[in-house]
């Protein structure tokens, strides 16, 4: 956001506004605005509850936009937290057309479709749910939620997707870097289909489980990272370094906990083993127990309205992570590379995004 207005590519204002209402919201505009570096957009609070908007939502669940008139535009764009880059395509083309006065396109990067007609040969693929990763023209690019072309993409005319209502936090796969938008071509897609319990496409050539992405190597058997050269099972040290550097949340035995966690992700890079991602599920699960139980005892984020409820949406970024470890126990026993670089940056952006909005205001409850 904030570089959008600094680029000013887009004649329209980018309002960011902590709607904690009381006292504590100064201080989480100020940790927001330090931790964002938000020069360029307007910075703002509310810290009454009877000022209280009725209306809204948190802005780790999508934008709301209105147009000059001030008439809502959309009530919430895709969140970012379950479909990554494309959340922000989804803003930038209804930007787009509302500050050059044009129509709203039908449909826009990051949002919900169905697969209404499959590509001739490909039939089965039918009725499966995915996201929109492009949109230009008549053309579309389908990027799969499920199914064994799960993270795969292919391109289907717009005639061909029917768009779906918004996904709520809780039924939201994640469609991020490293999934959807890094798809096979229609024809490995179909060699892909026609192979049974097919687990990847590589080069066009589909192998049920194999390939390093996978947590295999060519000859099928298990990858062990710390001698297979392919890209895919790389993960560099300095990413792993930036990714667990976090910061204090002011409250000891949630950093002190923050860090058994960085120990356990630390161990899953060095191996990617099911039994240490197991071991990440039991920390995380705990760790975020005991988060929400602070957040219980001390009041924090309680709001009438779900939508603005930093407690609910918290609460449901914790069972998104779980649910995504657990998603990738049940898929057999190594961990590919790709997903390991996605759990740590999204445990470094948790931390960062979600648990700074507790700090101060936990800290002056005297959470220990």
């Amino acid at each position: 956001m904030n570089s959008w207005a600094a680029e000013g590519i887009f004649d329209c204002n980018f309002l960011c506004i902590c709607v904690l209402g009381d006292r504590s919201a100064y201080g989480l505009c100020k940790e927001m605005s330090n931790q964002m570096k938000l020069t360029h957009c307007v910075n703002g609070f509310v810290e009454s509850a009877r000022d209280m908007p009725t209306y809204g939502q948190l802005g780790c669940q999508g934008f709301i936009i209105l147009d000059k008139e001030h008439k809502v535009v959309s009530e919430g764009t895709s969140p970012f937290m379950q479909v990554r880059a494309l959340a922000f395509q989804h803003v930038e083309a209804l930007l787009n057309s509302v500050c050059k006065n044009l129509p709203l396109p039908d449909l826009c990067p990051g949002e919900e479709v169905q697969l209404v007609k499959a590509p001739a040969g490909l039939e089965k693929l039918q009725g499966y749910r995915g996201i929109c990763t492009r949109a230009e023209g008549d053309k579309v690019d389908f990027g799969f939620m499920d199914g064994p072309l799960q993270g795969k993409v292919i391109a289907v005319p717009r005639s061909s997707v029917e768009r779906l209502e918004p996904m709520d936090e809780e039924s939201m796969q994640t469609c991020s870097s490293g999934t959807c938008g890094q798809g096979c071509s229609t024809s490995a897609s179909k060699a892909c289909q026609q192979a049974e319990d097919c687990g990847s496409c590589n080069g066009g050539t589909c192998k049920p489980g194999m390939g390093c992405e996978a947590g295999y190597n060519n000859a099928g058997t298990e990858c062990d990272p710390s001698n297979c050269d392919r890209a895919e099972c790389k993960i560099d040290p300095s990413f792993v370094s930036q990714a667990l550097d976090l910061i204090s949340v002011k409250v000891a035995s949630m950093d002190s906990e923050h860090e058994e966690c960085a120990v356990a992700l630390r161990r899953l890079v060095e191996t990617r083993s099911r039994e240490v991602l197991e071991e990440v599920l039991r920390c995380l699960s705990d760790h975020f127990a005991h988060e929400e139980a602070l957040f219980e005892e001390h009041g924090f984020g309680v709001h009438a309205n779900e939508k603005l409820s930093a407690k609910t949406s918290h609460a449901n970024e914790h069972r998104r992570l779980l649910d995504k470890v657990r998603k990738q126990l049940s898929r057999g026993p190594s961990v590919p590379a790709p997903f390991v670089r996605e759990l740590l940056q999204e445990f470094h952006e948790h931390t960062t995004l979600y648990d700074v909005q507790y700090a101060d205001f936990l800290a002056s409850k005297g959470a220990k």
